[in-house]
């Protein structure tokens, strides 16, 4: 089957250009790694590090590992970089070296990493201290001479117990591991269990410190300030450091937590920390503002050389781990760690947790009701396993691993296929409503974090809705940023759904398949809020694939409205009144533009037009006399923004829709199709077949064969859309546009171009993305443009003709 595509006076592209899957070397393959559930496999992706220690995910996709002999290395797109990213100077001597990495949150605007390393210090006990620096990162390379010092001075009198990991919570504040320095820095008491520096307040060791990311500061809220504290992130910790209590302490009684780990899945800061137990007993702990977990008199949960059963502490002393195992028979030191990202693997890993233990070498599985079966680990054979991060790959989350005494880099997947096509749907509208809003989630309020991805429940239970109709809002991402929604467990789509630019507000509509429990995944690529409003669902039909409401009916796209222009009776129908600072459109359809009969719901195209001055406005859209909605389906974004979605709402009982203008000065409306009532005749022509996210044209990549400022002709070959299809669901995308102008998408055949949008620039550089139910002539679509873009085609699904073959 073979549909061929015209784009007329085009150049170039948006939605984000993908990695090619991950390449691995030749290296033998470990045969002793087991994972127990056969819905993994473990595979290697380099083994050409030197002594790798951590391991860490860029939002791009890269993974950056740390050598313990101070080399950043960088892994993109499955391919070991032959240069490191950068070296540091390091102590690596025992426990020492380059320990710890996170990017920022902003990362993909600012480029700032952290890093915890151990740097030489011959005054200091042991000649070596810990240091957390600030870096600029540039492409592949992190640029040495950017160093900005945020602690310093942490002691590592024994060179070991120096834990080493950093990460930035979702309040923004920099998180740090520090172990006890095996010996106590002060001098005072003693090593190993002897050792009380995880007690003294006034040392940073044994400790988690949260300080402000930009200055070193320490947070705002942290437990101890005022009188008796002072600010102690680079006065060192020798035996004649004061001993007034240290601001930058978050929680304290920690033995070595060599590694703490952010949960993704919340817009709260949650997390865990590994913290390694002295000869009795490992655990993970939980984050908790001001506690004392205990050490050196609590080990695990019991005192310090004890195993169940054992007492408890008293009341109000020390914090228990969340789930502790002894030593010997379970496993001897405790690693890396990392939460599960809902909906990327089984279900049964939804809310989970995973840990590592170095030797004999596990991985285990703590599950969201707080059960760890120690007795069945989730994987074996990974001696010496020293940390691990969730990778987002091309197809989904990949769970890599590093192995110093082997040099390996590994990574764990799932088997995972793309979204199946749905079989014959029809369309249930239903009253708009917000089913997702990271602005308003209480104490779990919080953006989506770039290179995260979100679990959104649509609806409670599948049911008969195979996909829904959703309005998606990023709200003022970072930087240049996409938005990718799919259904959950299943590959992630090689396309996005969504483009935004830099601190704005931007909406588009899309079709996503729900998975069995009604939800679908959201990925980010920037940090940034993030709004899914409920427009519809896509329902399963009859035995026969047939229905009589939610059938698409094709129409020949026709402009309706211009409110630039004075409204005409014949070929500009509409009224405008005003409801307190709020314009009113109101724009008659049925009986016009070829709508006609029993009409459940009509597919319109609306641009937006800026208000003169700033401001974010919104354009909603709902039936003539029905209740306003609480959500919006476009936002513009002050001056001369214009901004196109697509919307599908029903019509008010005398066949009209309103559209209510908030700081926003215009709209155009453009019909594009309606769908069949509940009297309408029962049939297969119009039902909608959901597919997993298709790339059709990329011109910037493989479909390059259109030149700037000239019309050309080229074919491409979907495989997944019937050459008799009636139409299309799309998401176009424009990018790189060479100032301003529009996109039209219309059945190949028509005389001229029609007069529609779907999707504006303007000015240069932008990226506009937006969703398009386009007729197919002659089994193919035709696009045009007004200057010179790039353009990128995602195909969501299809509508069927009278006679599906």
């Amino acid at each position: 089957m073979r549909r061929v595509l015209v784009l007329v006076g085009l150049v170039l592209a948006a939605a984000p250009v993908l990695p090619a899957p991950a390449v691995v070397d030749a290296a033998p393959p470990r045969v002793d790694g087991v994972v127990a559930d056969p819905a993994f496999a473990d595979s290697l992706v380099t083994s050409q590090t030197t002594a790798p220690v951590a391991v860490a995910a860029l939002p791009d996709g890269r993974a950056v590992v740390l050598q313990k002999t101070g080399a950043v290395r960088i892994i993109r797109n499955g391919v070991l970089l032959p240069t490191p990213a950068t070296t540091v100077s390091v102590c690596s001597d025992g426990e020492r070296g380059v320990l710890g990495f996170a990017p920022d949150p902003l990362f993909t605007a600012n480029g700032l990493v952290y890093l915890y390393y151990t740097r030489p210090s011959p005054g200091a006990p042991g000649g070596c201290v810990n240091r957390v620096s600030r870096f600029a990162m540039v492409g592949d390379t992190i640029i040495n001479a950017s160093e900005v010092v945020l602690l310093d001075n942490i002691g590592s009198p024994a060179g070991n117990h120096n834990g080493g990991d950093v990460a930035v919570g979702n309040d923004g504040y920099l998180y740090v591991s520090v172990g006890d320095g095996g010996c106590d820095p002060r001098g005072d008491s003693g090593c190993a269990g002897l050792n009380d520096a995880a007690q003294d307040l006034s040392l940073l060791n044994g400790k988690i410190l949260r300080i402000d990311r930009t200055t070193g500061a320490p947070a705002p809220g942290n437990p101890f300030s005022g009188a008796g504290t002072a600010v102690c992130r680079t006065r060192g910790n020798t035996p004649s450091t004061p001993t007034t209590t240290c601001r930058e302490i978050y929680a304290f009684g920690l033995r070595n937590p060599w590694r703490i780990a952010f949960d993704p899945n919340t817009g709260g800061t949650k997390f865990h920390i590994n913290d390694v137990g002295q000869g009795t007993r490992e655990e993970v702990d939980l984050g908790v503002l001001g506690a004392n977990y205990g050490w050196p008199i609590r080990e695990g949960q019991c005192a310090q050389g004890q195993n169940p059963l054992c007492p408890p502490p008293s009341p109000g002393t020390y914090t228990q781990p969340i789930t502790d195992y002894p030593h010997n028979t379970t496993g001897d030191y405790i690693t890396g760690g990392a939460f599960v990202p809902n909906g990327a693997w089984p279900a049964a890993y939804d809310g989970g947790y995973l840990f590592a233990d170095g030797s004999p070498g596990r991985i285990f599985f703590r599950n969201a009701a707080g059960n760890t079966a120690y007795g069945a680990p989730f994987a074996t054979g990974v001696g010496g396993i020293s940390d691990m991060a969730f990778v987002m790959e091309p197809a989904g989350w990949a769970l890599y691993y590093v192995l110093p005494g082997s040099n390996q880099v590994r990574k764990i997947t799932t088997v995972l296929a793309p979204s199946a096509p749905s079989g014959n749907l029809a369309f249930t509208p239903v009253a708009s409503q917000r089913i997702f809003d990271s602005r308003d989630l209480g104490a779990d309020s919080g953006p989506l974090r770039a290179g995260t991805s979100r679990l959104v429940n649509v609806v409670a239970g599948r049911g008969v809705h195979r996909s829904a109709l959703v309005n998606i809002t990023m709200v003022r991402p970072w930087n240049n940023a996409f938005l990718v929604a799919w259904e959950p467990r299943t590959t992630r789509p090689a396309a996005a759904n969504l483009n935004g630019q830099g601190l704005q507000v931007v909406a588009n509509s899309s079709v996503v398949p729900l998975d069995a429990d009604g939800n679908i995944i959201l990925f980010t690529n920037s940090t940034a809020d993030v709004v899914v409003d409920l427009l519809g669902y896509f329902d399963v039909t009859d035995g026969l694939g047939r229905a009589q409401a939610g059938r698409y009916e094709p129409l020949t796209p026709t402009r309706a409205v211009d409110t630039r222009v004075a409204p005409n009776a014949g070929t500009n129908d509409y009224t405008r009144t005003l409801d307190g600072s709020d314009g009113i459109i109101n724009v008659p359809v049925l009986g016009k533009y070829g709508v006609a009969g029993d009409v459940g719901a009509v597919a319109l195209m609306v641009t937006g037009v800026a208000a003169a001055g700033p401001g974010v406005g919104n354009v909603v859209v709902y039936p003539h006399g029905g209740t306003v909605p609480s959500t919006a389906n476009l936002n513009t974004n002050g001056g001369a923004d214009r901004r196109a979605n697509l919307v599908v709402v029903p019509l008010g009982a005398d066949g009209s829709v309103d559209l209510r203008l908030r700081v926003t000065a215009d709209v155009v409306v453009d019909v594009v199709g309606a769908f069949t009532g509940a009297s309408a005749p029962s049939d297969t022509a119009g039902t909608y077949v959901a597919i997993a996210a298709h790339r059709e044209v990329d011109t910037r990549g493989p479909f390059g064969f259109f030149r700037p400022g000239k019309g050309g002709i080229g074919s491409v070959n979907p495989t997944a859309i019937p050459d008799n299809a009636m139409g299309i669901t799309q998401n176009i995308a424009i990018t790189r546009t060479a100032g301003p102008g529009f996109i039209t998408a219309f059945p190949t055949g028509l005389a001229s171009v029609p007069l529609v949008g779907n999707g504006n620039a303007t000015g240069a550089g932008q990226t506009r993305s937006t969703m398009a139910i386009t007729v197919l002539g002659s089994g193919s679509v035709s696009y045009f443009t007004s200057m010179s873009t790039d353009v990128v085609v995602d195909v969501t699904g299809y509508f069927n003709p009278a006679t599906v073959t």
